[in-house]
């Protein structure tokens, strides 16, 4: 059954003899296999840009784990929820003005992402940099790793939809040619038999 479809599907190719096929239903075929064509390419090159994302956020996470230093900050005031968790009623994450010291000994505040469960007078862990300012948290290799895949997949997506818009506009435009070619034969043919046009 799969050879026969093979078949077929080769036999409709733009590539065909087949006299019945006008020059719209070859450039719409031809459209669909380059459209294959260039979705299968796009595997490639979305799996390189996805690599080379997950190279830099990588080197990125392992200069900033170098330079900066995971410190305890102590939580000042009530936490305010941003986020959910995995229902809408665990919280996940809060904004809270959280306090610590800095590398010269001075105490500094700043409110930052904290625990949703974190209490006023409990600690959590933030990230400083050498002078002792509150800085984002490095990513994670798992987080290197999922970054990089959404954009890999997002590459690909993209490149598919432009290209299945372009597919779908070509067809539509060899559809309406087909119409107007239909519309004049068939006018030709009752004037041929001297029937009035429709």
């Amino acid at each position: 059954m799969h050879a026969q479809l093979a078949h077929r599907w080769w036999r409709q190719g733009p590539w065909s003899t087949n006299p019945l096929m006008r020059l719209p239903d070859r450039i719409e075929r031809t459209a669909f296999v380059l459209g294959v064509a260039v979705l299968l390419l796009l595997i490639p090159v979305a799996a390189t840009i996805g690599s080379v994302t997950y190279s830099d956020l990588s080197l990125r996470s392992q200069q900033q784990r170098a330079e900066y230093v995971r410190a305890d900050a102590r939580v000042i005031d009530a936490v305010q929820s941003t986020g959910t968790g995995s229902d809408s009623t665990t919280l996940a994450t809060g904004i809270a003005t959280v306090q610590w010291s800095a590398p010269n000994g001075s105490i500094r505040s700043e409110s930052t992402e904290v625990p949703s469960d974190v209490q006023i007078g409990e600690t959590t862990p933030i990230w400083c940099d050498a002078n002792g300012n509150l800085v984002p948290a490095p990513v994670s290799a798992v987080g290197a790793v999922i970054n990089g895949a959404s954009t890999a997949m997002f590459v690909w997506v993209l490149g598919a939809v432009f290209v299945g818009f372009l597919v779908y506009f070509t067809t539509v435009a060899g559809d309406r040619v087909r119409m107007r070619h239909w519309d004049s034969d068939w006018k030709d043919f009752m004037q041929a038999r001297n029937h009035p046009s429709r």
